[in-house]
């Protein structure tokens, strides 16, 4: 038969003992393969790989699956991370357990958010981890306005989600929710992106995204014609050590570019603007200001070169200007 470990993990990383029975495995094959640590019991029960998913195994502990935040995360979806773990659990559930401890209860204290709305076991397609859909619903229920526009942003960026499929999911979600639908854009890069544009739309700024600049790419935000905004995540950082290659040099590249155009470059980390947004809108406010008051002022009076004026609008050279004190004439 096929190892017990592989099976596990080819079923989903997470089987009971009794599917395993039923499936041809010996307790004692079972015990055999904990006691070489090729599984592990998660709950009573339930068994485990040690490469599976931390935080499905965590999920699976306490008695139920992944759901909202956690579940997006867990589909490979970049969202807002949240160190609360968010489980959705049968309404009847009970003998639920701590998340890193099988043989303790759960109490308050164990950073989880629970959901009384799984289905029953048995019409689950994942033992540890809700469908995306059902995952946004619980987002749009229960997160912030910006949480819940950022994950349905990176549905449509990362999965190519329609915008008619995410409309199905708000006309589930509660009032407050279904109104947001027309803050969500495929355009959103990350959640801080998003952040940022409803930000600025509240105060009343409006920035048009990923904008093409020659020579420079493609960028952020532009907030007026020669005012652009890009918002750094951790790989922008000389010091990432992430599987892609630091855009830090790349960044200031691309910088010196616009401003050979005539053009400014705002950036901010995410330190910056989720811990002193009203410091970035000042400063983007001032820029904004200023390159439209020059912008108006070119327009009024464009400034040409010396040789391309009319000879009417050159200045006359004063008669004092070559040097000779006033009043007295140069000899002929």
């Amino acid at each position: 038969m096929e190892p017990v470990d592989r099976r596990i993990r080819r079923a989903g990383w997470f089987l009971r003992r009794r599917d395993l029975l039923r499936m041809g495995y010996s307790d004692a094959a079972l015990r055999s393969a904990l006691a070489r640590k090729r599984i592990f019991r998660v709950r009573h029960g339930w068994y485990s790989v040690p490469a599976a998913p931390e935080s499905g195994v965590r999920a699976v502990r306490v008695g139920g699956r992944l759901t909202g935040v956690s579940a997006l995360e867990a589909h490979g979806i970049p969202v807002p991370r949240q160190t609360t773990l968010h489980i959705a659990v049968p309404a009847h559930a009970c003998r639920l357990r701590a998340p890193t401890n099988r043989h303790k209860r759960l109490d308050a204290g164990d950073g989880t958010a629970l959901y009384w709305a799984d289905n029953p076991r048995s019409t689950h397609r994942s033992s540890w981890l809700v469908p995306v859909d059902d995952a946004l619903l619980v987002v749009l229920a229960h997160e912030s306005r910006e949480v819940a526009v950022a994950c349905a942003s990176a549905l449509m960026r990362r999965r190519r989600w329609s915008r008619e499929r995410v409309a199905r999911v708000f006309d589930r979600a509660p009032a407050r929710a279904r109104c947001w639908l027309a803050l969500v854009s495929a355009l959103d890069d990350s959640h801080g992106e998003t952040f940022v544009r409803l930000w600025l739309l509240d105060a009343g700024i409006a920035a048009e995204q990923q904008v093409h600049v020659d020579g420079a790419g493609r960028l952020d935000f532009r907030l007026s014609p020669n005012v652009y905004l890009e918002v750094d995540g951790a790989q922008h950082d000389p010091r990432w050590t992430g599987e892609t290659e630091s855009s830090y040099e790349r960044d200031h590249d691309r910088d010196a570019v616009v401003a050979a155009q005539g053009g400014t470059t705002l950036r901010y980390t995410y330190r910056q603007l989720y811990g002193n947004w009203a410091g970035c809108l000042a400063a983007i406010g001032r820029s904004i200001a200023d390159d439209l008051e020059l912008v108006a002022r070119r327009a009024r009076d464009p400034v040409m070169p010396r040789a391309a004026r009319p000879r009417s609008q050159r200045k006359r050279r004063r008669s004092g200007a070559s040097g000779a004190p006033q009043g007295v004439s140069r000899p002929s």
